[in-house]
């Protein structure tokens, strides 16, 4: 295998701190070009895309790279899974490519030129082969490649997006950005694989276990995106941009987060594969004690800086996210627990019936609580859906789960960083009280806060993490393999 975790985390951390500066960058200047309205249009057809996309590659992005990975060091097996995977993908995409195309050509909401700006991504999700990369621990490819076309999506967006009416250059940025993302990478498909002629007996097999990895992918769409569309066919486009931009800067810090996860599945995989359970279990509860611990900090942090955070980086008309983001910031520790037991144990052990069945219980969930409150109380009922949605996602995964895990040890674990990070919130918003009287809400109380919330917490935790004698988790966990 090419790589190490250690080095793969930096890698894939690197790309998932870029998705946390473009939008600090991008976001306050788009808020105010576009407005609450426009953002709404913008999500509302970014999320039916994101369909077309999802049925076009199935449960690729997971089983290629759990496929890849079974196939170790051996180049030849490696060649003949990719080659008949990839024919696979194309039998499904190209169908899938040419429903969105005639789609796009109907006036759909958002208009005709926005549905077909969005088709360079559903296109592009036809060729897209990362999962290769991935399923061979090789993450600098993809990462160098994102790096470079995020910056072009960047200055295409200041370049081309100037009013109300440019949101054409917003799409494109982001669609393009796609596009471009899988050609730089296919003529690096060589460096792992040699050409292998797939039979078609070779390319059917893919099907079934593909589709059986694409259930939880579309249950987790229902409550990620499709929420999104009913809440702007209920509440209407700008309870949609409300719900958006509080989703969006909540999950910006969790991005860091969840590259563990990405990075950890085909090493854990390789482990489980290798009868190496015991090693993979206390790699398990490492990782679940480092991402639990950061996101209870974010999901504090961020709540604690809202107040000051929206008028600041949003502009006027976003008053609601003020109430919005601490409500989406409270699932934040919940989504990061499903996502290590979900993607670090269930996948790799292929127990991919529980799987599915946890994230289509959250879906049907999140389905009946929007349908019965989004209309009274829009962007917040949606925020609070999401919370219950990602509570019954890991309590199922629990239950499955809980005869092979320590549970109960891993939760006494993580418990105390609840009472660090709520100490945290308190603190800050004494001082930003004592403080908004001398300096005003701008950017230098908010730099303040975030300065204040990552000190409080990272000290505290850091310091209970010694006591603990937890720090050499830590570094077990970034060592070699």
């Amino acid at each position: 295998m090419a790589g190490s975790v250690k080095r793969n985390f930096i890698w894939n951390s690197s790309y998932q701190a870029l998705l946390i500066i473009v939008p600090l960058i991008t976001v306050p200047y788009v808020s105010r070009v576009l407005g609450a309205t426009q953002v709404g249009v913008y999500s509302y057809t970014y999320s039916i895309a994101y369909y077309f996309v999802l049925f076009a590659t199935l449960g690729m992005g997971k089983y290629g790279v759990r496929l890849i990975a079974q196939a170790g060091d051996d180049r030849g097996e490696r060649s003949r899974r990719f080659w008949s995977a990839w024919a696979a993908q194309l039998c499904v995409a190209l169908p899938v490519c040419t429903a969105y195309l005639a789609y796009a050509c109907i006036s759909p909401a958002g208009g005709v030129t926005i549905a077909l700006i969005w088709g360079l991504w559903v296109i592009s999700s036809a060729l897209d082969v990362s999962w290769l990369f991935f399923g061979v621990e090789e993450f600098r490819v993809p990462t160098m490649r994102n790096l470079a076309t995020k910056v072009v999506s960047v200055a295409a967006i200041f370049l081309f997006c100037k009013t109300r009416d440019d949101l054409w250059a917003y799409v494109l940025g982001t669609s393009l950005a796609a596009f471009a993302n899988v050609a730089l990478v296919l003529p690096f498909v060589r460096r792992y694989v040699d050409f292998s002629m797939p039979r078609w007996p070779d390319v059917r097999r893919h099907f079934i276990p593909n589709l059986r990895l694409f259930a939880p992918i579309v249950a987790v769409s229902l409550y990620m995106s499709f929420d999104k569309i009913l809440l702007g066919s209920i509440s209407g486009m700008e309870q949609a941009g409300y719900f958006e931009y509080a989703d969006k800067i909540v999950r910006m810090p969790l991005t860091v987060v969840t590259a563990l996860c990405v990075v950890m599945l085909p090493h854990m995989t390789a482990r489980l594969a290798g009868d190496d359970r015991e090693g993979a279990i206390k790699t398990l509860g490492t990782s679940l004690w480092l991402v639990l611990a950061t996101a209870i900090g974010i999901a504090f942090g961020v709540a604690a800086i809202s107040p000051e955070l929206v008028p600041v980086f949003l502009g006027p008309g976003y008053e609601p996210c003020v109430y919005v983001i601490p409500v989406v910031a409270a699932a934040l520790p919940i989504i990061s627990g499903s996502n290590v037991l979900g993607e670090q144990y269930l996948l790799p052990t292929c127990s991919d019936r529980p799987y599915t069945r946890s994230v289509w219980a959250g879906a049907i969930v999140n389905l009946v609580l929007c349908l019965c409150i989004l209309r009274p109380l829009g962007a917040l009922g949606a925020a609070a859906a999401t919370i219950v949605t990602e509570a019954v996602v890991l309590a199922y995964q629990c239950w499955v789960v809980r005869r092979d895990l320590p549970l109960r040890r891993f939760a006494r674990e993580v418990a105390p960083f609840l009472l660090l990070g709520a100490a945290m919130l308190v603190i800050v918003r004494l001082a930003a009280s004592a403080l908004e009287g001398v300096l005003g809400v701008g950017w230098p109380l908010l730099v303040i806060e975030i300065l204040l919330t990552i000190v409080i917490y990272g000290g505290l935790a850091l310091a209970w993490s010694y006591r603990c004698g937890k720090l050499n988790l830590i570094l077990s966990l970034i060592k070699r393999r």
